[in-house]
């Protein structure tokens, strides 16, 4: 099932990113094929962003013999660095990375602090700018990567009183994607220097499971499972180079 899922992952990944390359193919290419001029004025440019903010939200429902216990992802900072290669005027492929540092809280007859953990994501995906060049660039953003969650305890136990509830744990990697809405709005004449502020939400995918299927109409292939949600309000600087 883990070969189903990382095969799932990269194949979205793919899907993705040959979705980008079309799409600035198709702005450089006219009829029949032959390349179409850039708007006047426009060279592709990087772009390097860095933000800090807040992540909440997270639940993973556990089931101990008749009990039904939660875990759940304590609220906590969150800090991103992100690398945009804008390609069109309306259009940048993003690398990111994101951070949250928190707690892994046990909800069982009140809320109690397990362990403290990390939270990391690594992402690519694409922008889509809803405004032409200015000093204001609203944008949505879409981007599929992976979770790596890094717990600072190995076990903990669910009940104190109960040596039999001692649970193991250990950091893991999980598939995720995320989602968004958000804005730059850049200083002076230059439009060099900018603030960058962002609303996401990050579902994690766990217990992730999958199948193949063949037969005479076809083959075809399902992944399904259960996700960790997450949102991160954030905001930080944003700086060209190159433009």
């Amino acid at each position: 099932m883990k070969g189903l899922k990382w095969i799932a992952m990269f194949g979205l990944m793919a899907i993705l990113l040959t979705a980008v390359a079309d799409d600035a193919l198709a702005q450089r290419r006219g009829g029949g094929g032959q390349p179409k001029q850039l708007p006047p004025g426009f060279t592709p440019y990087l772009e390097a962003s860095a933000t800090y903010g807040s992540m909440w939200g997270g639940n993973i429902d556990l089931t101990y013999g008749f009990n039904s216990r939660k875990l759940r992802a304590g609220t906590g900072p969150s800090y991103a660095f992100a690398l945009a290669y804008n390609i069109h005027p309306m259009q940048a492929v993003e690398f990111s990375y994101t951070r949250q540092d928190g707690s892994l809280d046990l909800d069982y007859k009140g809320l109690r602090t397990l362990t403290d953990w990390s939270v990391n994501f690594w992402h690519i995906g694409s922008i889509r700018y809803l405004a032409p060049p200015g000093k204001v660039r609203p944008f949505v953003l879409l981007s599929l990567g992976a979770t790596y969650f890094s717990p600072e305890s190995a076990s903990f136990l669910l009940d104190e009183n109960d040596p039999d509830t001692l649970v193991y744990t250990q950091s893991t990697t999980k598939f995720s994607f995320n989602f968004g809405l958000g804005v730059k709005s850049y200083f002076g004449k230059a439009e060099k220097i900018g603030i960058r502020a962002s609303f996401k939400v990050l579902p994690t995918f766990y217990n992730t499971w999958g199948g193949m299927y063949f037969g005479s109409g076809g083959a075809g292939m399902t992944v399904s499972g259960n996700a960790i949600w997450q949102w991160e309000a954030a905001i930080g600087l944003t700086v060209k180079f190159g433009s």
